[in-house]
Order: structure tokens, then sequence, then C-alpha cells
């Protein structure tokens, strides 16, 4: 087998072995962004450890800043009270991104994910062989975005991508950047390519499904021709009076009634359920 290359990057033989034994077809980009294929459990596992990782963060900020208004209070010096707390912030601040990254980090090689025409595959890690994916076999994508603050400042935001695969098994992409910085992953090149491939695959049966006047949820909603469906049940689409998409929750508020939220992140295939949405609303 002929080795493949994706600009200058070589495809390690195993990974081009792998994705050629499914059917992947034309390598054609890849991406550093750390990632953990797993049950649902495990994704779990690691939501509770992204949350202990962002308290501990906020907690190296915090701890310095009540420190520097103590010695402030007992020394009555406000420079000595805030540049102890500075050196002591920016020292917390530095250990827990520390942490963050190696907890969600691996070597680059490892972190490597390989795009094909028709799939996307990963390199070995440990002792997990190479593994290769179809688009095909994607059921959903869920896209979590988490703006991060402290004192009203943006101090760092959160990427996730998480794949369902049909056999229930998850994908999980994950990034972050800082204001002002660079990313030090490709989160912010790889989501977006990630959307559009599964976006073009669940559009057209979505429609189908539609058209022929069946009902498609999305997890916790539900789309047709009638309306749309929440846990409160159906609400007739001329009788939304607002449906809206923004600071990562879409908001459905039906006319006299009370408004009903839900976190995008929790909407598979959010794309597709928001173009299906506005279209449906736009014809009532």
């Amino acid at each position: 087998m002929s080795m493949q290359f994706v600009g200058n990057h070589a495809i390690p033989p195993e990974v081009g072995i792998a994705a050629a034994n499914r059917g992947l077809g034309q390598a054609k980009a890849v991406h550093r962004v750390p990632h953990r294929v797993g049950t649902a459990e495990e994704a779990e596992k690691e939501k509770k450890t992204d949350l202990r990782n962002g308290l501990l963060v906020l907690a190296a900020i915090a701890g310095p800043l009540v420190l520097a208004l103590l010695l402030w209070w007992v020394t009555g010096s406000a420079g000595l009270g805030i540049g102890v707390g500075v050196v002591l912030a920016l020292a917390g601040w530095g250990a827990g991104m520390y942490f963050m990254d190696r907890d969600g980090g691996g070597g680059e090689e490892r972190e490597r994910v390989y795009l094909f025409s028709e799939g996307f595959a990963l390199p070995p890690q440990g002792e997990v062989p190479a593994r290769a994916f179809t688009w095909a076999e994607v059921d959903a994508i869920h896209r979590v975005v988490t703006d991060n603050y402290v004192n009203g400042q943006h101090i760092i935001t959160v990427h996730v991508h998480k794949l369902v695969l049909a056999d229930g098994d998850l994908v999980v992409f994950r990034g972050t950047e800082q204001p002002g910085k660079a990313s030090p992953t490709d989160v912010l090149q790889l989501g977006p390519l990630l959307q559009k491939e599964i976006f073009d695959r669940r559009l057209p049966p979505a429609v189908d499904e539609i058209n022929a006047g069946r009902t498609v949820a999305f997890g916790p909603l539900a789309l047709s021709t009638s309306g749309i469906t929440t846990p409160g049940g159906l609400v007739p689409w001329d009788s939304v009076r607002d449906l809206s998409a923004n600071a990562g929750q879409v908001v459905i508020a039906p006319a006299g009634g009370r408004p009903w939220a839900c976190a995008i992140g929790d909407i598979p295939n959010f794309e597709v359920f928001w173009v299906l949405a506005e279209d449906l609303r736009a014809q009532h």
C-alpha cells in the first residue's frame, strides 16, 4: 500500500489501512484535536471532569484575590495586597491550565484526526489500534460551546463536538481557546467540517420524512408540518410567537404561554433542526 499525504503530512500506514478497509476514499484533511471514543457513561464522566477542571481554574484565580483583600485589610497596604494577589492569581491560572491540558491531551500524533471523503480515521492510542468510521454510521452530532467568565471577564471558551454512532458509542472532540490567542488545537477548523459532512447527509432524509407527513425527533424536540413538539406538548406553527437561538439556547415562546428553553448542545443535529424549524414556521 502506497503512503498517502495530506499536504506535507504523511498518513501513518496503520491509519491508511484502517481507512482503506472501511472504504473511506480519498484523504482530504488532517487536524489536531484531542478526542475520545467510548460510551455515553464515559462521556458523562468526562463532562464531570471538565466541570471539576473549570472549578479548579476558578478557585485558582478567586483564591488569591480573596487573599489579596485580606492582606490589604490586615496591613492597610493596597499595593502589597494587589501585588501578592496578582502574582498568586497568575501562578494559579498557569497551574489550572496545565492540569486542564494534561487531562484533555495526549501526544500530538495521537490527537490527529484524518478526514476522508467518506469518513474519518483516528490514530492508535495505547493498546487501541487505529480506527475508521464512515459518515453514514454517524447518527448525530451535538455541538457545545461554553464561555467561562471570572468577575465578568471572559477567560476561556471550551468547544465540544460529540458524534453519536449508530451502535450508541460516542466520538468526542474537545478543544479550548482563550481571548486574543490562537487555539492550541484545530478544533475551530475541525468542528465546521464535521457539522457540514453530517448536515449534508442528515438533512435530505429529514426533509423526506417531513414531506411524507411524519414527525422527526431531535432529542427533546420534534418537528412536523403541524408544529413543534416540546416536553410540554405540541405547539402549532401559527401559535409560535417566538423561535430564536442565542447564548447557547433555543427559545420557543407560544402565543399566550410561557417560553420554553433548551440548550443547543442537547439538540442532536442542531443545524438540520434549525433549517427545518425556520422553514416550517415561515410556511405558516
